[in-house]
């Protein structure tokens, strides 16, 4: 058991110094290898296999601690992952019953942390590509050579754009002086 919660501990460790590299701000070379990399491994067949594994003996662990506690609870007439009404509110748990009972949810935290780390890790790897993408593709579009025409076409664009709002704001200003002409001055009569 200590060598699968030393490998679990191992596991959250290197996740942790993972998100803590992703989240850092790297030089855009240095995410880029990072997302190449990533990509590499998502590609593998053994990593994909790897994760699913370690996945499910996670969840298997995690359920397990949640089955032992409460069967403690039970036991020990805990308000906390009870079945039925206790018959006896006073019980006392043995040393041995607190020693399994504390393992149990230090195992369950241990196994809880690895999984949501592995969504968090996820998570923000999706973000980091995306991070990626839009500064590769800036970075392309800063060094085309094409750079002034596509500079001159998005300016066309913005006039045209702006010719539209400063149109539908003239609509507006009109729909509201006509709507403002329909509309009684006075107020609205109260039938008494």
């Amino acid at each position: 058991m200590s060598i699968q919660l030393s490998l679990v501990f191992g596991a959250m460790v290197i996740q942790m110094i993972t998100l803590l590299v992703l989240l850092l701000p790297l030089p855009y070379p240095v995410r880029a290898k990072i997302i190449d990399f990533t990509f590499v491994l998502q590609k593998s067949q053994n990593f994909k296999v790897g994760v699913i594994f370690a996945v499910l003996l996670l969840i298997l662990q995690f359920l397990d601690c949640v089955n032992r506690l409460k069967k403690i609870g039970d036991y020990s007439g805990s308000p906390y992952f009870t079945t039925g009404v206790a018959t006896e509110t006073n019980r006392t748990l043995s040393y041995d019953q607190l020693a399994t009972k504390f393992y149990s949810q230090r195992n369950l935290y241990l196994s809880g942390a690895v999984l949501y780390l592995m969504v968090a890790i996820g998570t923000v790897i999706t973000i980091v590509r995306k991070l990626v993408k839009k500064e590769t593709e800036y970075r392309t579009l800063l060094s085309s050579e094409d750079n002034e025409g596509e500079v001159e076409k998005y300016k066309q664009l913005i006039k045209l754009k702006e010719k539209d709002i400063a149109t539908f704001k003239k609509q507006l200003s009109g729909l509201q002086t006509a709507y403002n002409d329909l509309t009684p001055t006075g107020g609205v009569k109260k039938d008494e």
